[in-house]
């Protein structure tokens, strides 16, 4: 081949090789996946509101004050997950002191304890204003579902029977 040809061939070679890279750049770039469903504070989705309007029958009237009840029960909780992140991170920042009394660790683990006890207080006092809502048809339901919504909310690591499970088992 002569020389002008072989120049030929890789300019060729060279303008394939540019155009399917910028292909390929355009399609990771602009052709994203579409972005998941979007999701309430919890990450979890709004699963409560889906519930209470498509298995208890919640009106529209409902969910308009259950939307206003969540988003104060939202401004209630952020407090109070905030100390409560403050305090575990107090106690586990106790790893790095050597010889650290059982009393200073059991003081830290009262303070969590007692917030985690606000935290559920608070859900409490939520859900029995939500209940407050429910005509007198829609209790039952309400009452049968709300059991499955605090189970999800207590966590994977749950069996149905209330046992904890234990990773370190063969199953």
């Amino acid at each position: 081949m002569t020389m002008p040809t072989k120049s030929r061939i890789l300019g060729v070679l060279v303008v394939i090789l540019l155009v399917t890279n910028v292909a390929m750049l355009a399609f990771f770039v602009f052709l994203k996946p579409a972005a998941p469903q979007k999701q309430n504070r919890t990450g979890r989705g709004n699963d409560v509101a889906v519930i209470l309007e498509k298995e208890v029958g919640f009106s529209k009237a409902q969910m308009e004050t259950y939307n206003r009840l969540r988003e104060q029960h939202w401004d209630k909780m952020k407090p109070h997950f905030t100390e409560m992140r403050t305090a575990k991170d107090s106690f586990y920042q106790q790893l790095y002191r050597n010889n650290v009394p059982d009393s200073v660790i059991n003081a830290y683990g009262d303070s969590i304890g007692l917030r985690q006890k606000e935290v559920d207080m608070q859900v409490f006092r939520h859900f029995q204003q939500v209940r407050g809502l429910c005509t007198d048809e829609q209790r039952p339901r309400f009452d049968s579902l709300i059991n499955q919504v605090i189970r999800k909310m207590s966590g994977p690591y749950r069996k149905d029977r209330g046992e904890r499970a234990d990773s370190t088992k063969s199953r």
